[in-house]
């Protein structure tokens, strides 16, 4: 008996130490494999799967980057020099009627819209102006006049100088005007228009100034000229000195003969500031 429960405690001790060998080994394996995962994923890290797909994905969102840049890009104007550019800068409006109720403005390069012009009127007008809005009419009418004489057809233009208050005013007098050109509104409204209103001494309006094909000023009285002289008889009424200069000196002379006495006057300006200017204590 005593052999018996011998043998069977024998037989569990045993039976409980393979049980505990075999549950170890399991754990450890279970360790292993989770740090040998672990340390392959450190060793390798991921990679992200670049196909063909994506690269065609950037590609497209590069060139769509590039078409925006070049159409954000704004046209660039062609050089112009001239003196009606110093005047009123590369670009004037006119008005293109779409239907007998719409229009829309159409610039035009300033060199292109005046040449050929012998004459150039700067009309400072508003659609507020009771007297503005009388006049304009009449000079609808001599504009077309003047621009049908036999020899000297089309070689009268106008520009607008408006002093309307705002944009929507600016565009509905517009439409009133007998299609000359006008300087664009923020222009006219702004800095430009104020400058030229100064050189040209405008102390009211309307005031219409003819100049000849160089800016030069023939007449700071167009408003009251033309209502003395509706036939445009004596129409752009230069002084008779200046008519025969014209007609004898090219204009490509006169053009360089202006430019060196401007020249010329911006020195003796120069000179004259600096000898006007309080001078600096001389030291003996």
């Amino acid at each position: 008996m005593r052999l018996f429960s011998r043998k069977l405690l024998f037989i569990l001790l045993t039976s409980n130490a393979l049980i505990h060998c075999i549950a170890s080994t399991e754990e450890a394996t279970i360790d292993l494999d989770g740090i040998a995962t672990e340390s392959l994923s450190d060793a390798n890290p991921e990679v992200p799967d670049t196909t063909a797909t994506d690269v065609d994905s950037q590609e497209s969102k590069a060139e769509a980057t590039q078409q925006d840049s070049n159409e954000e890009k704004p046209e660039e104007l062609p050089l112009q020099s001239g003196p009606f550019i110093d005047l009123f800068g590369p670009v004037l409006l006119s008005l293109e009627m779409l239907d007998e109720k719409h229009a829309q403005l159409a610039p035009q390069l300033t060199n292109d819209a005046l040449k050929g012009k012998k004459v150039v009127g700067l009309y400072f007008s508003a659609d507020w102006c009771g007297p503005c809005r009388q006049f304009t009419p009449e000079l609808n009418s001599f504009y077309s006049k003047m621009n049908k004489r036999r020899g000297r057809k089309d070689e009268f233009e106008i520009v607008w100088i408006s002093r309307c208050r705002d944009t929507n005013s600016y565009g509905q007098y517009f439409t009133q005007m007998g299609g000359w050109l006008a300087l664009p509104p923020e222009e006219a409204m702004g800095q430009r228009g104020a400058w030229l209103g100064e050189k040209f001494k405008v102390k009211s309006i309307p005031t219409l100034v003819l100049l000849d094909d160089l800016g030069n000023v023939i007449t700071l009285d167009g408003r009251n000229k033309i209502p003395q002289d509706k036939a445009g008889i004596g129409f752009p009424w230069r002084n008779p000195i200046a008519s025969l200069y014209i007609a004898l000196v090219p204009r490509t002379l006169r053009l360089m003969m202006k430019s060196q006495i401007i020249d010329v006057k911006d020195r003796l300006l120069g000179q004259l500031g600096r000898i006007l200017r309080p001078g600096r204590a001389k030291v003996a």
